[in-house]
């Protein structure tokens, strides 16, 4: 990756390219490896939809919504295509990979589809020769003092419900020396947090030889200055080690914000679910982790409505919520995917009942949420700031225990910040989800 995210080529002769990312964090670095090497061979990425030459949507294929999400946003850029504002429609990603021949048929305005790893290819259908030797370079699409590093790709859980082992195959860890040596990159290029992602971050190292485990790997990354923030996400319960546990307590950069993913929390759905824990093991973790670390944050999602789900084990589900008092939750309604165990399964709990538990589970969250909020009020917290809004004194930033793009965030007012700055402010209220605090 060297130096290439700040040294891409300023005059590009080639077409102007517009590029759409949808989902995850994981895809996010999909999109931005694709941009840097558009960039490298002479593309002017970073043209608005209505100036462009060619748009590229980088579509989500992990549930129906994001599906459907994806295929709507092809749909809209479908008519720049048809009106002949732009030149070429380019599809790719996991829907593209999971699905192609349903997208052809259901998208005829798109020129090309491609799935996965197909960066070439989609270089050469921009009418650009592709980079001899790109590496890892990346075009950022976050903040420079905030980006993501992907440590791994690919699951083996084999979950029965999800779709990300037929879309991006086995698990596969990437190189320490090649994750260290982006990383570093990151730095040198202005990052002052790192996110750390993966499909199961807790597997690290498990595939190779000799290779750093996950809570070894987070020590060497804290190696590096000036990080202040290391953050983890996308950890697996079956996976998460005692070593880990003791690894948020001693590395004072790891944050103090847990993202587990629990699913579910009774033994039977957990087990029809192909998760490998008990609810006995989900309770265990947060015990150990809050009494390592009384103050983290613990963040997790929940499915709703799964084959044979009854009413009795979801409302174990709600009371637990309730007890543990997560810090922030997300929650879902159960999707079923075609090629998983799961949407064989019988039982399929009916739409309406679905609804219904899933409203009642965010209603519950979202009261722990505001008493949260309420509890924080006159605490001074360490902030991140993240962007500049349209008022000069107002900022919006983020504490240690809200991740990017998928927590809430905390308005900051104060004189000369600057973007990356970590401040000291004082929470003096808040508004629905938000925290709002002074320097």
């Amino acid at each position: 990756m060297s130096d290439m995210m700040q040294q891409l080529p300023p005059n590009a002769s080639g077409p102007r390219i517009h590029l759409a990312s949808l989902g995850c964090a994981k895809n996010l670095v999909d999109s931005e490896k694709l941009l840097a090497r558009l960039a490298l061979a002479g593309g002017h990425v970073g043209a608005a939809p209505d100036e462009a030459d060619i748009v590229i949507v980088n579509t989500c294929g992990f549930i129906g919504p994001a599906r459907d999400e994806s295929v709507r946003t092809a749909h809209e850029y479908g008519t720049l295509r048809r009106d002949g504002t732009i030149q070429k429609l380019i599809v790719m990603g996991c829907l593209a990979q999971r699905d192609a021949d349903a997208l052809r048929a259901e998208l005829p305005e798109v020129d090309v589809i491609v799935g996965l790893r197909s960066h070439d290819e989609i270089v050469r259908a921009c009418d650009l020769e592709a980079p001899v030797d790109a590496g890892d370079a990346r075009l950022l699409l976050t903040p420079a003092h905030a980006a993501y590093l992907r440590i791994s790709d690919g699951c083996d859980n084999r979950c029965s419900y999800c779709t990300i082992p037929l879309i991006r195959g086995g698990f596969q860890s990437r190189s320490p020396e090649a994750i260290l040596g982006e990383a570093r990159d990151l730095v040198a290029n202005g990052a002052k947090e790192l996110v750390v992602i993966g499909q199961d971050t807790t597997s690290y190292g498990k595939d190779l030889v000799n290779a750093p485990r996950v809570h070894e790997l987070l020590g060497q990354l804290a190696a590096l200055d000036p990080v202040h923030w290391i953050r983890l996400l996308y950890t697996h319960p079956a996976h998460f080690s005692e070593a880990l546990i003791d690894a948020y307590a001693a590395n004072a950069k790891l944050c103090a914000y847990v993202d587990i993913p629990l699913q579910h929390l009774n033994d039977s759905v957990l087990h029809r679910m192909g998760r490998k824990v008990t609810q006995a093991t989900c309770l265990r973790i947060i015990e150990a982790l809050r009494r390592a670390v009384p103050e983290i944050a613990i963040r997790t999602t929940f499915i709703v409505g799964f084959p044979g789900e009854t009413d009795a084990q979801f409302e174990e589900l709600l009371a637990l919520t309730k007890e543990l008092r997560f810090d922030h939750m997300g929650a879902f309604a159960y999707s079923a995917e075609e090629g998983t165990e799961a949407a064989t399964f019988p039982d399929q709990v009916p739409e309406a009942v679905v609804t219904e538990r899933l409203e009642r589970l965010m209603l519950a969250q979202q009261e722990i949420a505001f008493e949260r909020n309420d509890a924080m009020v006159g605490t001074t917290r360490e902030v991140l700031i993240d962007e500049a809004t349209e008022q000069d004194d107002l900022w919006v930033g983020r504490t240690e225990s809200q991740a990017p793009d998928v927590d809430s965030i905390t308005f900051v007012t104060g004189d000369g910040l600057e973007l990356g700055d970590f401040v000291h402010a004082r929470i003096i209220g808040s508004q629905d989800y938000e925290l709002i605090a002074e320097i």
